[in-house]
């Protein structure tokens, strides 16, 4: 698989971006979402395109801004940048209160992502090089079997405390 570059299509799907790509990303994936996210809190539309485009210069992507479209669009693919950019973190989110789950699906779908990631992972190893596509494309699987394993255990939980009233 080395040697292979993705689209920008590809990548957005399956690699984990630059925070500037995934802001832009996450504002261009919905049709509309750029002019909700400037009514909603009340932006110049123009400005905040202009910030949110990753091949402009003009305008830089202020943190204000990263918070707005994060907060509007609940991209996953912003928190994967900014674990990438950290280095040492990752994130996921812990399952609604209301949310019923069942604990059988969680675990099948915990050896899905799994196999997810043992796919890529052999794949990328297929030539003994890692290219950096490759690697992004792993990072975001094992971030999604990271994320995983976190819904299962808080599940776990509330079900521990629910059934043992102490």
């Amino acid at each position: 698989m080395s040697k292979s570059i993705y689209t920008a299509t590809e990548r957005a799907a399956r690699c984990v971006l630059t925070l500037e790509q995934a802001v832009y990303q996450a504002c261009k994936t919905r049709r509309g979402a750029l002019g909700q996210i400037a009514d909603v809190y009340g932006v110049n539309y123009n400005t905040l395109a202009l910030q949110v485009n990753p091949n402009r210069s003009c305008h830089t992507l202020a943190p204000e801004t990263i918070e707005l479209v994060l907060e509007h669009t609940q991209s996953p693919r912003i928190m994967d940048a900014i674990c990438a950019a950290h280095g040492n973190a990752g994130w996921f989110l812990l399952p609604d209160e209301n949310n019923q789950c069942d604990e059988m699906i969680d675990i099948a779908l915990l050896g899905q992502k799994f196999a997810d990631l043992n796919s890529t992972s052999l794949d990328a190893y297929a030539d003994k090089v890692i290219e950096p596509d490759e690697y992004a494309s792993m990072q975001k699987d094992g971030h999604a079997l990271i994320s995983h394993i976190q819904t299962i255990l808080k599940n776990a939980e509330r079900n521990m405390e629910k059934h043992n009233d102490r």
